[in-house]
This record gives structure tokens, sequence and C-alpha cells, in this order.
């Protein structure tokens, strides 16, 4: 024991060397930790990514869910359907790349997510290694403490050679309590990176059907898109045909320019004289109504003074300046300017159309576009080759009228109707090119489109 005390004295504790330093799995636990900071950052972008994904994909299915809605109604308008296409195509689009950049981020990080568990793997071996020197030393401290300080000095060359050995032992027992307490930390982190490289990996599989799900929804968004594109160019081409037939119909009606000229004109002085004709007997039809409505009032009150049941009093409909779209079919000729010219010059347009023409099968119904009275039912006794037409009053100035009627009495003048009520059938009476509704629309004496209101 004085050996000892002596060699404590003399000597410091020796750098000891094992198979793995610990310089070396702190310099892998730090690599590690960088690269799932890079993780963390990648999952970030990879969730961004499918956050845009899912909101073009949204915005897709609402653009091919209103194009349906616009193949399947009635009065197609082909310019809403084209804008509802260009909007499902652009962002199906976006779409998939989208996807495409979430599948190269998820190819990037099932890489670093391998390199960072070959890291980890490495730096538990390395700790293995180092667990089995400090045992190897803590036994070789064992055994020596169990020798005889005598046969220590028998057996070395030298006393200086016993007090070399015996300090060493000293330092030994210092130097292995820090290298176990450094072991156990380098343990937590090892155990620390597993756990987050695991969630990490979960979250990877998540965004990887995530990205499943959106490619196969990717494919039935394209298959709709594909299906409402062909829709959308049958429907185009019936109403090419549709024009092209109507054309050839103005053609057999008027041989050359000036015969058409010569229509045209008539029609608009017919259309002059109806309009003042339409213009009295809505006022007529308005002040008849009111009548009914004054005398339904009095009645009212009566017998209101009689005591007897409240009845209800109809009144005359009122409309609310929204009309409804009068009929099913295809709009082959918009208001305002055209290139059609059987229709009249009006300011600077050679040729101006006072309606909206909707084109379909004879016999389809036509409904009261508002609540109304009506104040005309036959043929047009201004032009020379008359049309079936109904002309019904509404409130706040507005009158519609409904031309090339099959001739069938379904309303008659001063009857009250209200809004959708069917007023007759769809027909090709008069200076028509086919059957179609000519659906005019007036505000206080002028015509306006009827879109605006419908």
């Amino acid at each position: 024991m004085v050996l000892l005390a002596i060699a404590a004295s003399l000597l410091g504790a020796p750098t000891l060397s094992g198979p793995a330093r610990a310089d070396d799995i702190a310099d892998r636990i730090a690599a590690a930790r960088a690269r799932q900071t890079d993780l963390r950052a990648s999952v970030a972008r990879q969730d961004q990514i499918l956050g845009g994904l899912q909101r073009d994909a949204a915005q897709a299915r609402d653009a091919l869910t209103a194009t349906g809605h616009q193949l399947d109604g009635i009065g197609d308008d082909l310019v809403a359907l084209r804008k509802d296409i260009a909007t499902a195509t652009a962002a199906l689009a976006r779409v998939r790349a989208r996807r495409d950049s979430l599948q190269h981020e998820l190819g990037q990080l099932d890489r670093t997510l391998d390199l960072l568990e070959q890291e980890i793997a490495q730096g538990a071996a390395d700790l293995a290694d180092r667990r089995r020197a400090l045992g190897q030393r803590l036994a070789d401290a064992y055994r020596e403490q169990h020798t005889s300080l005598l046969e220590q000095v028998i057996d070395s060359g030298s006393f200086s050679d016993v007090v070399s050995d015996t300090s060493a032992y000293l330092a030994y027992s210092d130097q292995d309590a820090q290298m176990a307490t450094q072991i156990a930390q380098d343990q937590a982190d090892l155990d620390s990176l597993r756990a987050v490289n695991a969630a990490t990996r979960y979250r990877t599989d998540q965004l990887r059907r995530a990205a499943q799900d959106a490619a196969v929804d990717l494919r039935a968004q394209k298959q709709k898109l594909a299906t409402a594109k062909a829709k959308a160019l049958a429907l185009e081409r019936k109403v090419k045909a549709k024009q092209r037939e109507q054309l050839r119909r103005a053609h057999q009606i008027a041989a050359n320019q000036q015969q058409a000229r010569a229509i045209a004109q008539e029609h608009a002085q017919a259309q002059k004289q109806l309009d003042r004709r339409i213009a009295g007997l809505v006022r007529a039809a308005e002040r008849r109504a009111a009548r009914e409505q004054r005398a339904r009032a009095a009645a009212a009150a009566a017998a209101a003074r009689r005591h007897a049941t409240q009845q209800r009093i109809a009144s005359v409909p009122q409309g609310n300046g929204r009309l409804e779209w009068p009929a099913a079919g295809y709009v082959t000729q918009e208001y305002g300017c055209t290139g059609f010219y059987l229709e009249p010059r009006r300011g600077s347009c050679a040729h101006f159309h006072d309606g909206i023409d909707i084109a379909g099968a004879t016999g389809t119904l036509i409904h009261a576009a508002d609540d109304g009275v009506v104040a005309f039912v036959g043929w047009n006794p201004y032009d020379n080759d008359p049309a079936y037409v109904v002309v019904i009053g509404h409130s706040g100035g507005f009158s519609t009228t409904y031309a090339h009627l099959l001739p069938r009495r379904v309303v008659h003048a001063g009857q009250s109707v209200r809004r959708g009520q069917v007023i007759g059938y769809m027909g090709s009476t008069g200076n028509s090119t086919g059957s179609h509704l000519h659906w005019e629309v007036r505000r206080n004496g002028r015509t306006v489109n009827g879109r605006l209101y419908s």
C-alpha cells in the first residue's frame, strides 16, 4: 500500500485509447442531428407541397362540377363552359406538377433517412466497442487488485515499473468513471435520434400515401376532364350545325342581299307597329288588373265588415325583376350586333338582333319568365309572314315576347300567369329559320338583353 501511495504521488493518469474514441461518436451524433434538422425542413416543404396539391385538386373538382352542370343544364352557355374547362385544365396541370415535386422530395427524404439510419447504426457499433473496452479495463483492474504487492515486485523488471503500473491503475478508475458517464450520455443521444428518425419515417409514409391518393384522384379528374371536353366539343358541333341550318334556311327565304334588306325593313316596320300595340295592350292589361285588384279589395273589405270568413285575395302577380330562362335548347343567336343579315340595322350595327334565339325540338315547352298579365296572344298582325306570339306584361315596366310558337292557344289575353307557367310550345311560324324561340325582353318600351335579368 505504501508503494501505491508513492506511485500515486509521483505520476499522473495516463491517456487511454480504445476501439472507438468518444470524439468519433460525438461527431457522428452531431452529424446525425444536423441531418435531422434537414429532414424536418424537408418534411415541412412536403407538407406545403401537399397542401397546395390538395387546394388545386379541389379547384379542379369544383370547375369540373360546374362544367357538368353546364353540360347537363338548359340554355347551355359555351363561353362559361369553355372557361370552366380551362380552369379545370390549369388546376390539374398544377396538381400534376406538385405531385411530381412531392414524389421527388419523398425520394430525397428516403435517401436522407437511409443515411441517417446508417450513421445511427455505426454510432451504436462504436458505442458497443467502447463498452467492451471499458469492461476489459475494469476486468484487468480487478485482477491487479487481487495480486499481492510482493508478487508485482517479483514479476516486474524494476521498482519503477511497479510504481508506473500502480499509478496507471489508480488513474484508470477516474477515467473509467468519466468514460461510463459519457457512454450513458451517448446512448441517450442515440436513443433520441432513433425516436426522431422513427417519427420522421412514419410521417414520410403518411406523405407517400397522400401522394398515392393524389395520383389516383388525378387520374379520375383527368378522365372527367376528357369526358367534359368531348361533350363540349359535341355541343359546339351541334350549335354550329344548327347555325348552318338556320343560315341555309335564311338563304332560301332571301335569295339575295337586296331581298334580305327588304325583308329586314318589313320586319322592322312590323315590329314597330307591334311594339306600339303591345305597349297599349300592356297598359290596358295593367289598368284592368288594377281594377280587378281594387274590386277584390273592396269585396274583401265588405266581407270583413260582415264578419264573414276571411278569404284569400289573389292579386295580380308581381315580378321581382329577375327573369327565368324560358325554354330548354341551344342559344344560336345572342342579343345585339349579329352577322345574321336578315336582322335590321340599328345605330352602328349593320344587323341588330332584339332578342335571344333558343333552338330546340318542335313542341318544346315555353315558360313565362316571370309573374305577369298576358297582353297579347295570336298572329303578328304587322308582318307579311306573321309569327305566332305571346306577349306578357310584368311589374317594373318589364314585358316579354315569345315568338315563332306553334299556333296553339294555351293562355289568353288578360290572364294572370305565374313565373315558370307553360304559355306555349316552340315552333317555326313566320319568318323562321327552323324550330326555335325568339325571346325578347323590354323595359319601359326599349329592348334589353334578357341575359342581364335571367
